[in-house]
């Protein structure tokens, strides 16, 4: 019997938010704004975090630097209840690191320092260790330059020689990525892209075109986050189906991929239905673009129930 509910590999990020941006002063003049946050992000790294608060055993896997930067990153994690064993310290470079002016419709650029990303991998011998939970979850690919290849293919093929259950979630896909993913697919259960970074990787723009090309490659579930317009689900088996985005005022966007993927895993570790696991995790994104940063307004399990049933959905 695995210890965790989950073990969320791969990138983890510090986030530094402050919304709402407007425009950068000129010279070394000052704006004011409403709020600034630090938090834990990432492909991996908020999908944990987010996990831990909804209720999940929770296993961090990942690198950080000998930093204040990753003295916050272990410190909040554990505050969580996510457990940082397997969370490994580099001082050759700094934690990875993202400063992100959030503009008031809750769109953000970025200005990124891979930093620990572009160093992670998984200790020599303790596979098996990271694997250690019913759910692995790999996040990521595309800025995980040690790991992207074949470490990524075989910790998921090892993952389903254990019996997991595998997700799936990678960041800025490009064309080129597509060569990195694509040998992971078959080993994939649930794979939950954006429609954006799917659609480069598949050369289609149309839903179902897409889920058809990733499971065409072995992908078994293919979940389509589309932002405001909701989900596209295409089942490993029955037919495909949409389910609307909940009708909120957005504050910030970050993350909320990265909760809707944790939605999902807490609903696989509970044992629902795959719409249930979707209905479930379009409230957890709702709750995080409800805040600034990638737990936002996310609090609890309970709380997510209640945002399911009781906040209205969007008329798509």
């Amino acid at each position: 019997m695995p210890t965790y509910d989950v073990s969320s590999i791969g990138f983890y990020v510090c986030d530094i938010l402050g919304r709402p941006v407007t425009r950068i002063p000129d010279g070394g003049r000052a704006d004011y704004i409403q709020e600034i946050r630090m938090t834990v992000a990432g492909t991996a790294g908020a999908t944990a975090a987010d996990c831990a608060i909804l209720g999940l055993k929770t296993l961090a896997v990942t690198t950080v630097g000998e930093d204040e930067m990753g003295d916050f990153m272990v410190a909040k994690l554990t505050r969580f209840g996510v457990d940082c064993a397997m969370v490994a310290r580099d001082g050759s470079v700094q934690t990875s690191a993202t400063i992100l002016p959030v503009r008031p419709n809750g769109e953000r650029p970025a200005l990124h320092v891979p930093g620990t990303a572009a160093t992670f991998r998984i200790p020599e011998g303790r596979l098996d260790a990271a694997l250690d939970a019913r759910i692995v979850h790999v996040g990521g690919t595309g800025l995980l330059k040690s790991f992207d290849g074949a470490p990524t293919v075989e910790a998921l093929r090892r993952a389903k020689e254990l019996g997991r259950i595998t997700t799936f979630d990678l960041i800025q896909a490009t064309p080129e990525t597509f060569e990195l993913v694509r040998p992971c697919l078959p080993y994939i259960d649930y794979f939950v892209p954006s429609i954006e970074e799917a659609s480069e990787m598949a050369g289609t723009t149309d839903p179902a075109e897409v889920a058809r090309f990733f499971k065409g490659l072995g992908v078994k579930n293919a979940i389509l986050t589309m932002g405001g317009e909701g989900v596209y689900v295409s089942p490993e088996a029955g037919e495909d189906f949409r389910l609307p985005a909940h009708a909120i005022e957005v504050v910030d966007t970050t993350g909320c991929g990265d909760s809707f993927t944790a939605g999902v895993i807490v609903g696989l570790a509970r044992g629902w239905d795959l719409r249930d696991c979707c209905r479930f995790a379009s409230a957890v994104a709702a709750r995080v673009a409800m805040g600034l940063g990638s737990d936002g307004k996310l609090v609890s399990f309970e709380d997510t129930i209640e945002a399911m049933n009781t906040l209205p959905l969007r008329a798509n």
